[in-house]
């Protein structure tokens, strides 16, 4: 990724010793007109962008941030024109230009949970270096409506602008949920390497414990049957369909059963909570302190990879986590009831 440098025979010219500044295209204004403020907010913002990319570790987050600069050059070649220079630009923001934006926002927002909260900035330090150049694009924003009032300008730019600081909005969500998972991958991986004694983890009827890496212990696919069974044994005593899933150790689906009138939607929520389950080895139902701001994986919160309410539940075969369950249909305390069933059938059976 190359940087973009201009010669310059001297950084000072003490032409703007008098207030006034040069516009490209010959004219000269004061540096309090709104046609400066406007194109140096413009510069601010690409500024505080370039902090984002430069703390961001993800490279295709990285790159977005890069090309979103390069058209803040141009957008700035613009404001910072008279009208005789704007005849004398080569580049401007396209229709295409915003279109492409948007398609980043759908790209990356596709796995995103809805909010139901305001978020408050802060649970790292790359969303937050994201959340401070949203807030400063979008004072940029501002600041070309007011000009757009006194002078022309191009609807494309507007655009472009609110898309950009919509785009850092999912982007920061983005990699909270990034560092959240690194986190967890990170805390997993110690517990695996330490003893056994230290790692144990009760949580209910089973107990979580660093998982042998030699271990050849497997969740077959009857084994994944007899849970299913079980738990459609306990759902007809409810009087109620549910939906079921069952998933390896890696978190890949082994079963899915979907009764009858169970609610469509319940087949992905089932899934993902079987997944949370496996990948975390812990039960959803715990999940839900976890994920409060200020806790420890408060970013899994904006990754709908996981869910983190009941119906998910771990596995084991000889102490180690060799699968997972999950159940949706009901209200989360008769998932519960339900995965509860699911999860007491393996236990009796191994046993």
């Amino acid at each position: 990724m190359g940087e973009v440098y201009t010669n310059l025979v001297s950084v000072y010219t003490k032409k703007g010793d008098s207030g006034d500044t040069g516009l490209y295209g010959g004219s000269r204004v004061s540096k309090t007109d709104i046609k400066v403020d406007t194109y140096g907010s413009i510069d601010e913002a690409s500024s505080f962008i370039g902090v984002a990319r430069a703390l961001i570790k993800d490279e295709k987050i990285k790159t977005t941030l890069y090309k979103i600069q390069e058209k803040f050059i141009i957008i700035g070649g613009y404001l910072s024109s008279d009208r005789n220079g704007v005849l004398k630009l080569k580049e401007k923001i396209s229709d295409d230009d915003v279109i492409k934006l948007e398609k980043e926002i759908d790209y990356f927002s596709k796995d995103l949970l809805p909010l139901k909260n305001f978020i408050i900035p802060g649970e790292n330090i790359q969303s937050s270096s994201l959340h401070v150049a949203r807030t400063v694009v979008r004072r940029s924003e501002r600041k070309i409506v007011q000009l757009k009032e006194r002078r022309d300008v191009p609807r494309e730019i507007l655009k472009y602008i609110n898309r950009t600081s919509d785009l850092l909005f999912i982007l920061a969500r983005v990699t909270e949920g990034q560092e959240a998972i690194s986190y967890i991958s990170k805390d997993i991986m110690e517990r695996m390497e330490k003893p056994e004694s230290e790692n144990r983890l009760i949580t209910g009827k089973t107990s979580w414990k660093g998982r042998d890496m030699e271990s050849k212990n497997m969740l077959s696919l009857e084994d994944a049957k007899e849970i299913v069974y079980a738990g459609e044994k306990k759902a007809a005593e409810l009087g109620k369909d549910f939906v079921f899933a069952v998933v390896n150790s890696e978190g890949n689906l082994i079963l899915e059963e979907k009764m009858d009138n169970a609610i469509l939607a319940s087949t992905d929520i089932a899934l993902k909570k079987a997944y949370t389950s496996a990948a975390l080895k812990m039960p959803t139902s715990e999940l839900a302190d976890l994920v409060k701001p200020g806790a420890s994986l408060y970013g899994l919160h904006s990754d709908s990879k996981y869910v983190v309410f009941g119906g998910g539940y771990p596995l084991e075969l000889k102490g180690e986590v060799v699968g997972a369950v999950g159940v949706s249909g009901g209200t989360v305390e008769e998932d519960m009831t339900i995965v509860d069933a699911c999860v007491e059938s393996f236990i009796k059976r191994e046993d």
